[in-house]
């Protein structure tokens, strides 16, 4: 059934797209409650490979260049309604013979509507107990999303085919809303088992306390993703000169994990998650710590900026060289191992300090005003 493996290509395709939302995902709630919803990550989650099913459905199968070229069907139909008539004059329905009722219900004049607006349901459960739109909001977005079904359609997916090869139809535009609306109003018989928004604040509003793990790889995340830029955009600035990368890598660095911090007790990556550095009370830390925790913290990275700047300045055929290059290996991969152990350990125990935090007495803590 064409249905099924629709279904089946937005499962395959599903993994990667839940892999490409997920950091812009912890970190828009991060910043914006300072926690994770597992209520709110399930519905998104769900809702992405609902949208992502529903868009293979009006796409797929693809087929050849050349078969679509050799298309002379119509390719839209302004008509409204025309679904009504062409129930009329084609289903094989008749009210008096029980023996047409499956047949009828069977043939396109039925499949192809009924698929129109059960495609949008689901639409309407989201826009109602996830998002919490009014009836009148959902009958636009439902709109819109038929609309832009529709025009992927007509365009030949975006001008990659020479002409359409389905019908853009007025009538799945009406169809689509319809089930939009209908999704809203079935809404409101499970909506007293659903969590109210109040509940959900409540719940973040405790988690917005707490420091985990993923918060934390967030807002470091971000950091690494502004040293990563800062460093390419000066090394290409200065002609990408080998003998300056590593004192690029190491000033970009210090701006970005470091200075932040001295000045403002945090990161701009923490800041966006609203984390800051404090002592093991929880009170001002001193410079003197920060560094600490800086060089330990970053030492994974450290160690290859420093030894690749030595490096950079010694000729590559030298034994001096080759030993350089073996022991940063060694060493880098010791300082792995005992970071990434530390790390595994921190993932499962929530109360566990990791290593640079115990060496500089720090710790992070949760500023988030609700």
């Amino acid at each position: 059934m064409v249905y099924l493996f629709d279904i089946r290509m937005a499962m395959l395709a599903f993994p990667l797209i839940a892999l490409l939302i997920t950091f812009p995902v912890l970190l828009w709630h991060y910043h914006r409650f300072g926690a994770i919803s597992r209520w709110s990550i399930v519905m998104l989650y769900s809702f992405v490979f609902y949208l992502l099913c529903a868009y293979f459905l009006i796409i797929l199968p693809l087929p050849s260049m050349a078969s679509v070229a050799k298309l002379t069907t119509p390719r839209y139909n302004l008509q409204p309604l025309l679904f009504i008539r062409e129930f009329i004059d084609q289903n094989p329905f008749q009210l008096t013979n029980p023996q047409t009722w499956l047949a009828a219900v069977k043939n396109p004049t039925v499949v192809q509507p009924l698929f129109n607006i059960v495609l949008t349901i689901p639409f309407g459960f989201y826009l109602r107990g996830y998002f919490r739109k009014s009836w009148w909001q959902t009958i636009i977005i439902s709109f819109c999303l038929s609309l832009f079904f529709e025009l992927t359609q007509l365009s030949g997916d975006y001008g990659i085919y020479p002409r359409s090869y389905r019908l853009f139809d007025v009538d799945d535009l009406l169809l689509n809303t319809t089930g939009g609306i209908i999704g809203y109003w079935l809404t409101g018989i499970v909506l007293p088992l659903l969590p109210t928004s109040d509940r959900i604040k409540e719940r973040l509003q405790v988690q917005a306390r707490q420091v985990s793990f993923f918060r934390h790889a967030t807002s470091f995340v971000v950091d690494w993703g502004l040293f990563t830029v800062l460093s390419t955009v000066v090394n290409a600035l200065l002609g990408n000169v080998k003998q300056f990368s590593q004192i690029v890598a190491l000033i970009s660095l210090m701006i970005v994990a470091l200075v932040p911090q001295f000045i403002w007790r945090k990161t701009f990556g923490m800041r966006l998650v609203h984390l800051k550095v404090a002592n093991m009370a929880g009170q001002q830390v001193t410079n003197g710590q920060i560094c600490r925790r800086w060089l330990m913290g970053y030492s994974l990275f450290l160690v290859p900026i420093v030894i690749g700047g030595i490096l950079a300045f010694i000729p590559q055929s030298s034994q001096l060289y080759m030993f350089g290059g073996i022991g940063m290996v060694l060493i880098l991969g010791l300082i792995g191992i005992i970071l990434g152990l530390d790390m595994m350990i921190d993932i499962f125990r929530p109360q566990h300090a990791l290593l640079f935090e115990r060496w500089s007495r720090t710790v992070l803590i949760s500023d988030y005003q609700s």
